[in-house]
């Protein structure tokens, strides 16, 4: 691979590739060729588009070298690498850092596992393509020469597989992963047990609340470590959950308070000369150690009062109705309003099932009003099955807006499995809906339009995929308000299979739909 770089005579590479073994080879062939090396999130067709140019070479589509390049020592701090962020709240940004900015992370994360030499196995339910996954779950294991698995896997049962099916039955292992995982895991903390195996767990990209990192603490007989920083900072502080709520900055890290910035870091991470800002408020105390407050960007002037978004989603997710929460300005009529994108609970979901929309709302107002003067309470409410979220656990809140601009009304779709072959959904027909008023008065059904347009929905948001056509498909059976079904959807060349069943096992819908490759990526993880 050095070879086809340095033959190409290219000074700039992307490197994109589903397998992490391909990723890894590439990764340090353009650190041993010396080249600029981009590492975007995906390459959907216009991703593609704005990277090509005269000087830039996708390293996926070289052909290796019949004869091996001799492998120059590799100079890190010449070495650039760009990746770039989630892009939650718009276009993702183009981080630039070096490889010896890399190297200083790996440094810093020595000092704090001290039993990372005793690790056999390595897992990640992140991607190399992210910064986090570089280094968690790619750098810092060879550097003590440990394999990660390289098999990407998606769900929490293809993860207890992989470990119990381990050929090392006392081997230590680590579980590089995000908040979101760990969500899914907590919530079904019955199913995994690992208390008769060594494993410690890492987490970024989000604080971990109380409750998940107790859950999680409870089936397994080890450490869970979680890790503050961002793309552009590289790791900045670290905590030990169930031991304290304070993060302690990694040795040679500075943090100091910028007003209306968030919080200045100094390190060896951040490229020289750089002004890094993590954009978090916080209370630091005289020894270093500090306590996140929301973030600086998260805090909002409606009607010339201040309101914290955060602090909303806190105090809606603190109610049994509400699992999940994202709050946002929106303009209304020229005027900023609040709006709320919010995923149910179980309590959350017997309300909807039983009386609907209305009654729901009313009940989420009546909560936020401990928190939300009356004047300031929500217009708009979606109430969604998931949250979007990227592969590192954060809420895409450009992705949220989004929901807000829809027109045509869905059911609420809950994921039950999320694979690149396969999903599995449970939806939900509030009885209340937009799409039932007129449709068949005195008998009301869920028209057909809105069963296909949640298929295409789901087909698009998670695969990035679009439905061109209809290759067969039949109802079996009616819908009716208030139901519950089951769709599984099943990938093949060409095409998606489908499958759609009720609460009883009926046959509701079977056949297939025609797709072809999107124009832009999926906004929400697998």
């Amino acid at each position: 691979m050095v070879a086809a770089l340095q033959q190409r005579g290219t000074h700039r590479a992307v490197l994109h590739m589903e397998d992490n073994y391909d990723f890894a080879v590439g990764l340090f062939a353009c650190l041993h060729a010396g080249v600029y090396t981009i590492i975007p999130g995906n390459l959907c067709k216009n991703i593609h588009r704005q990277l090509q140019g005269e000087d830039v070479v996708f390293v996926h589509e070289l052909t290796p070298g019949t004869e091996p390049a001799p492998l120059e020592p590799a100079q890190p701090g010449r070495v650039v690498v760009e990746f770039f962020t989630s892009g939650s709240t718009g276009a993702p940004k183009r981080i630039i850092r070096t490889f010896a900015n890399l190297e200083a992370e790996l440094q810093m994360l020595e000092g704090v596992l001290p039993d990372y030499t005793e690790v056999q196995e390595v897992f990640s339910t992140v991607r190399f393509y992210h910064a986090y996954g570089i280094i968690f779950g790619l750098l810092l294991p060879l550097s003590h020469c440990i394999l990660t698995d390289t098999d990407a896997f998606n769900g929490l049962e293809p993860w207890v597989s992989r470990v119990e099916n381990l050929s090392t039955p006392g081997a230590l292992i680590w579980l590089v992963t995000t908040p979101a995982f760990l969500n899914v895991w907590a919530a079904n903390s019955g199913l995994v047990s690992f208390l008769h195996r060594p494993v410690r767990l890492v987490s970024a990209g989000a604080p971990l609340s109380p409750a998940v990192a107790a859950s999680i603490s409870a089936t397994t007989s080890g450490r869970l470590l979680e890790i503050f920083g961002s793309s552009e900072t590289g790791v900045a502080a670290y905590r030990y959950p169930l031991e304290t709520q304070l993060w302690q900055p990694f040795q040679g890290v500075r943090l100091e308070l910028a007003p209306g910035q968030g919080m200045r870091i100094s390190s060896p991470a951040v490229p020289a000369g750089t002004k890094a800002h993590l954009g978090d408020s916080a209370e630091i105390s005289e020894d270093g150690r500090f306590c996140l407050l929301p973030r600086v960007d998260r805090i909002v002037k409606l009607a010339d009062k201040r309101v914290s978004l955060s602090e909303v989603e806190q105090c809606l997710t603190s109610s049994p109705l509400v699992e999940q929460a994202c709050a946002l300005v929106l303009p209304v009529q020229n005027v900023n309003r609040l709006a709320v994108a919010v995923v149910p609970a179980a309590e959350g979901t017997d309300l909807l099932q039983k009386y609907g929309y209305a009654a729901y709302k009313k009940e989420l107002r009546r909560v936020l009003a401990h928190q939300v003067e009356p004047g300031l309470l929500p217009r708009k409410w979606r109430v969604v099955g998931e949250l979007p979220r990227n592969a590192q656990g954060k809420v895409q809140h450009s992705a949220v807006r989004s929901l807000f601009a829809q027109r045509l009304q869905l059911p609420v779709m809950r994921p039950l499995t999320k694979s690149a072959q396969e999903l599995v959904f449970r939806l939900l027909f509030v009885r209340d809906s937009f799409y039932l008023t007129g449709h068949f008065p005195g008998y009301p059904l869920v028209p057909g339009v809105v069963i296909l347009q949640s298929l295409n929905t789901l087909i698009e948001r998670y695969w990035g995929l679009r439905v061109v056509g209809i290759v067969r498909l039949k109802f079996s059976a009616e819908t009716l308000p208030g139901h519950e079904q089951t769709v599984r959807l099943t990938r093949k060349e060409g095409e998606v299979a489908v499958d759609i069943r009720s609460e009883t096992g009926v046959k509701v819908c079977q056949g297939r739909l025609r797709v072809e490759q999107g124009e832009s990526a999926p906004q929400y993880a697998l």
